[in-house]
């Protein structure tokens, strides 16, 4: 049997002492599931007068009906038992929305900001585990990541909401789930359980109940050998320094800082998502030279100089959507010409040219067109899961002008982003007899 007391013991060495001592307050996200659960005794048990000094935030989306109350009964009863604070909050989000994840993020960053403001404490507690920092890496590499994205979640992390700093503590990051529920069952710690993390329907649910329990059937040891790799990753980036300009010889975590400030002085009361930090380190690592930032403002460097523009006062560049010859060659403007071929019976087809590919015969009949990217395209990269085009493209730093880059369509499936990346759906596969070559030819003389 898992001791929890000991458990407790190795968490607690993680804590500043103000915390244990009860000098400084803390907030605790606390949902009513096993992990938030486990956090919140942990909390109480180590902390000097938890009464006073520790304060449980509970948000509920409306995203899961009944379940969703039951969850915020069982908390309103919990805290009640254990005379602890409690703040509630009722954010209703459309479950038919998009990016429901990305919001929920946002109303709970905001309303940490707000708790922290009104309790005087930086310290905001989080339940993420061992499982969820791994999955979290192995997600980014699906969806195409650079060394930010291998770093996964980190046990600490200072962030500025609003021009507000907050640090969220994860204790329990090193903590597997399984031993997380184990040892609430053991100490009789009262938990509802997620059914929707049973459902397919994310892409990150999807990875960690179909794709990672194969993974394991060939190494067991999976999620430890991902974590591995993000320890090394971690390990060289905070030995990263910046190179260039007045940011000079400061750490890329300062540098970040920095530009978040400047950001939020230009444009207060604006959100800035792990995607937006993750630009701030591309261009500060010189592997970018400008980025698009939300309300339409541009980073971007020039000479030794780092500049936020508006959008607006760019050129932009004339959208492109024209139907393409099959077979045949198409004029794409000045951009460049697009040859296609039928091959019939194809044998030993050539792939190793960037600008052409060859797709299955389900594509031949079907509306094919050369169109410029847009907002919110997306590129089936592994077998049921859609990557957003911009987040393939941020791990290309050899293109330069990512705005104008070209895509092929048949109807709404994005079958290639040309040059970059092929659809896996088009891919030619051994039983089709007949398959469409593409060729792309860069401004053609």
């Amino acid at each position: 049997m898992l001791k929890i007391n000991e458990t407790y013991k190795k968490l607690a060495l993680s804590l500043p002492k103000s915390i244990i001592n009860g000098e400084s307050r803390v907030i605790v996200g606390f949902s009513g599931g096993p992990d938030s659960r486990f956090l919140l005794d942990f909390l109480r048990s180590v902390i000097n007068n938890p009464k006073v000094n520790l304060i449980v935030a509970h948000i509920n989306y409306g995203l899961r009906s009944e379940e969703s109350y039951s969850d915020e009964k069982l908390v309103s009863k919990i805290c009640k038992d254990e005379k602890l604070s409690l703040e509630k909050f009722n954010n209703p989000i459309n479950p038919r929305s998009k990016g429901i994840q990305e919001k929920a993020r946002e109303i709970r960053l905001n309303i940490f900001c707000e708790l922290s403001k009104k309790y005087k404490t930086p310290y905001i507690f989080l339940g993420h585990n061992f499982n969820d920092h791994a999955e979290t890496i192995f997600f980014n590499i699906i969806r195409g990541t650079g060394y930010k994205g291998l770093e996964g979640i980190k046990s600490y992390k200072k962030i500025m909401i609003k021009e507000h700093t907050l640090f969220l503590m994860r204790p329990l990051i090193e903590l597997t789930k399984n031993t997380i529920k184990k040892l609430c069952d053991e100490n009789n710690l009262k938990y509802n359980i997620d059914s929707s993390n049973k459902k397919n329907k994310y892409s990150r649910n999807k990875i960690r109940n179909k794709i990672i329990p194969e993974i394991e059937k060939i190494n067991p040891n999976f999620l430890k050998s991902i974590n591995s790799l993000s320890e090394i990753v971690n390990d060289n980036n905070n030995k990263k320094k910046i190179k260039f300009g007045n940011l000079k010889d400061l750490s890329i975590i300062e540098g970040i800082e920095i530009l978040s400030k400047k950001f939020l002085q230009i444009m207060p009361n604006t959100f800035l998502s792990k995607t937006h930090y993750e630009m701030f380190e591309k261009i500060l690592l010189e592997k970018s030279y400008s980025e698009n930032l939300p309300k339409k403002i541009r980073l971007f460097r020039k000479g030794e100089n780092l500049i936020f523009e508006e959008s607006s006062k760019i050129n932009k560049t004339k959208k492109i959507n024209k139907k393409i010859n099959i077979p045949g060659t198409t004029i794409i403007n000045n951009r460049g010409k697009i040859f296609t071929k039928l091959i019939n019976n194809p044998t030993d087809l050539d792939n190793s040219n960037k600008n052409k590919i060859y797709i299955n015969k389900k594509f031949i009949s079907g509306d094919i067109r050369i169109t410029s990217r847009n907002e919110g395209d997306k590129i089936n990269s592994l077998p049921n899961i859609y990557t957003r085009v911009k987040k393939v493209l941020s791990n290309h730093k050899e293109v330069d002008n990512k705005q104008n880059i070209l895509v092929l369509r048949s109807n709404s499936e994005i079958l290639w982003i040309i040059g970059i990346k092929q659809s896996i759906s088009s891919y030619v596969e051994k039983k089709d007899s007949e398959v469409l070559e593409i060729r792309f030819l860069e401004n053609p003389i």
